[in-house]
């Protein structure tokens, strides 16, 4: 009933406005400014596809990946519902009505990140949740179904839409157990750029808070770093801050008024890889020290397999970090 309610409602009206402080998971009246405060977090991505996603969902320890979350220090996670293969870890009917896809086959039966948000939330660890801004990009039929087209390509008005719909489900599932959202690969914006349009930044935006109106939003434009800080919509609470080394501070590469300053990159050698740290710990600490004492935030991708298990050179120098900053 949930979803049949949230796409009417999108469908008729998006504006997403000011927004009362609501009660969080953690008992208290939340806002969007927590980040500032937070130091560093925690990038998850947790990918796959095919015949064994399920399998491959199911074999997650949640308890063993929260208990090794709390030991990392980090104040928050960011966790990937899914990206471009079009298989998710969560349920969702209306991507799977869109996509025409088997109930359970694409979408996993088991609601991982509803058991990572109740564990985390037991520990004062908030999360966040990761999506594409576009349809699965290697899922014909899932682009087709959503009336999308290559997302270097303006979106379309019923793609924007469509997808919307899809993310007010999964937010409305979540409730105030999710803090915010991170949108990748937001790379050409004339879709939603246009507000005399019926679909646009407002109506995404406003799927996003159904579930918390506290939610924080980033919106990725690319992981140069003309892009990595920029400020897309008014509607966009955070930086994006993309990069593929860490460096950066809110000095050196200051945020557009009214964002909060977030930098996100990897320990290992690419993104969610198995190998690294490429820094030192002293490194590491001193720099995310110097971030958080310019207004900033360090989001640090770690690789985990399959079982939920993150790699354990990378939870070494997490603990490093804590022992040091908590």
């Amino acid at each position: 009933m949930k979803r049949i309610v949230a796409a009417v409602w999108i469908s008729l009206s998006l504006a997403a406005g000011s927004c009362l402080a609501t009660g969080n998971e953690f008992g208290q009246i939340d806002d969007k400014n927590w980040l500032k405060d937070a130091k560093y977090g925690v990038f998850v991505h947790y990918l796959g596809g095919g015949e064994d996603w399920n399998e491959k969902v199911d074999s997650f320890d949640v308890a063993r990946f929260a208990s090794q979350i709390e030991q990392s220090g980090a104040a928050y996670l960011v966790f990937t519902l899914g990206q471009n293969s079009g298989y998710y870890c969560s349920p969702n009917a209306t991507y799977e009505r869109y996509a025409g896809v088997e109930t359970g086959r694409r979408c996993s039966r088991r609601d991982l990140p509803m058991e990572i948000a109740d564990a985390l939330g037991a520990r004062g660890i908030r999360l966040m949740l990761y999506l594409p801004s576009r349809s699965p990009q290697q899922d014909k039929q899932a682009m087709a179904g959503l009336d999308d087209v290559h997302e270097r390509q303006p979106a379309p008005q019923e793609f924007t839409r469509k997808w919307s719909n899809v993310i007010a489900e999964w937010s409305l599932r979540y409730g105030t157990k999710v803090s915010g959202w991170w949108f990748d690969g937001s790379y050409n914006t004339a879709g939603w750029d246009d507000l005399s349009k019926p679909y646009n930044w407002n109506t995404w935006a406003a799927a996003v808070r159904m579930g918390n109106p506290n939610s924080i939003i980033a919106f990725n434009p690319g992981a140069e770093i003309k892009h990595a800080f920029k400020k897309l919509t008014d509607r966009q609470d955070y930086t994006a801050g993309e990069q593929n080394d860490f460096g950066a501070t809110p000095q050196s590469h200051p945020a557009p008024q009214g964002l909060q300053w977030q930098i996100l990159s990897y320990l290992g050698t690419a993104w969610a890889r198995a190998d690294g740290p490429r820094k030192d710990d002293a490194w590491m600490i001193d720099y995310i020290q110097k971030v958080h004492q310019q207004g900033g935030v360090v989001t640090i991708d770690v690789h985990v397999a399959s079982d939920g298990s993150i790699y354990e050179p990378h939870l070494r120098q997490l603990i490093a970090i804590r022992r040091a900053l908590r």
